[in-house]
């Protein structure tokens, strides 16, 4: 019985309360400024949502953007040394099959008296002449037979000996 009697107490102490405050209505204005702050905060997040939804199609194309920088920074910085050795004998090859004239082919037909001395050269001359070297023997010297004048001056050269492969 005690539980109906608050109930009934605490049901007519609202009624009255709700009597109370039935005119107490705000100005338009709070509800007007209320409402547009709603309508402000649920076009900002439905253009969240929007933009979240759609996020989804960049993804793919980060990733595949991220993958090839990475595959363009950390390929190989070595060069195909092979590759390389290959040109290089081919082209000294070539250099040791006939001489390189150093000088216009008229003033070698001019000199009769010339000599022709066996040397060791640095590698580095071949590609003074043109020749492509292999960094890594740089260092090194090669066999070659130079055409020079009576007076020293050089006319000629011609590598031999698998100048390609001196070490």
């Amino acid at each position: 019985m005690m539980k109906d009697t608050a109930a009934s107490d605490l049901d007519t102490r609202l009624a009255l309360l709700r009597d109370t405050f039935a005119d107490a209505m705000p100005p338009a204005k709070v509800d007007d400024a209320i409402a547009r702050a709603i309508a402000r905060v649920e076009r900002r997040s439905s253009a969240w949502s929007h933009a979240r939804r759609n996020a989804w199609i960049a993804w793919p194309f980060g990733l595949a953007a991220a993958i090839a920088l990475i595959a363009i920074v950390a390929r190989p910085l070595h060069r195909n040394t092979a590759g390389e050795d290959a040109t290089e004998q081919a082209a000294s090859l070539a250099a040791r099959a006939k001489f390189m004239p150093l000088v216009p082919l008229a003033e070698i037909e001019r000199t009769g008296d010339a000599v022709l001395v066996s040397a060791r050269v640095p590698r580095t001359s071949l590609s003074e002449l043109g020749l492509p070297i292999d960094p890594a023997r740089a260092a090194d010297s090669v066999d070659a037979e130079l055409l020079l004048r009576r007076d020293g001056a050089l006319l000629a050269v011609r590598f031999v000996n698998g100048s390609g492969d001196s070490r």
